[in-house]
């Protein structure tokens, strides 16, 4: 806009003092000549879109003893204890390896939808699949211990729709970590959906 002023006010004031000679004329075409192309050359400033927003995932804080639901399954986690072995009949056992324990966690699961699910699969896709995690002073992160052939052990247990089953899944950590509760939390769920249970409120 200032460069077609200039342009303007520069004619005008030839125009007004009555110059009329070849000279002057040509001085002007070139000058307005050379200001249109550098407006045409100028790029034309367009607004860009707006970023859209992608949505987190859904946490849901529960505490102990309290239920909550994730996907199809109303997950509760009743009680959190330690142990050092998980007595498994009446001559096997669990045992944590030296200097570790077993945080050890109640639950009961619910399946709501319209077929067999597996509860805690060992393989899946991250979006659906549900996991459980147990966080440590929210930055540690435990996946549970496989019992194989412990009937209590929930992990990759299949639940038929409508059922409820009950049991367990254990963390194998650090004593340090398992003696402080109060900065331990249980997430259960998938990548975009998840229920948060504090280990301290109960």
């Amino acid at each position: 806009m200032k460069k077609k002023s200039m342009i303007i006010l520069m004619c005008t004031m030839f125009f007004i003092t009555g110059c009329s000679s070849s000279k002057i004329s040509d001085t002007v075409n070139k000058t307005i000549n050379k200001v249109s192309e550098q407006i045409s050359s100028e790029p034309v400033q367009t607004a860009s879109p707006k970023p859209t927003s992608t949505p987190g995932p859904k946490e849901t804080e529960v505490t102990l003893g309290k239920k909550g639901k994730v996907g199809d399954w109303k997950i509760g986690a009743n009680k959190a204890s330690v142990k050092k072995k998980i007595i498994n009949g009446k001559y096997h056992y669990f045992e944590a390896k030296k200097g570790n324990t077993f945080v050890i966690v109640s639950l009961s699961v619910r399946n709501n939808g319209k077929k067999a699910e597996t509860f805690l699969p060992r393989v899946g896709y991250e979006n659906t699949m549900i996991q459980a995690i147990l966080y440590y002073k929210d930055e540690y992160e435990y996946l549970p211990s496989e019992l194989i052939s412990y009937d209590k052990d929930l992990c990759g247990t299949s639940v038929q729709p409508l059922n409820t089953e009950k049991g367990i899944i254990a963390f194998e950590v650090p004593k340090k970590v398992a003696k402080s509760k109060k900065k331990l939390k249980l997430k259960i769920g998938t990548k975009n959906e998840y229920l948060l249970f504090s280990l301290s409120s109960k």
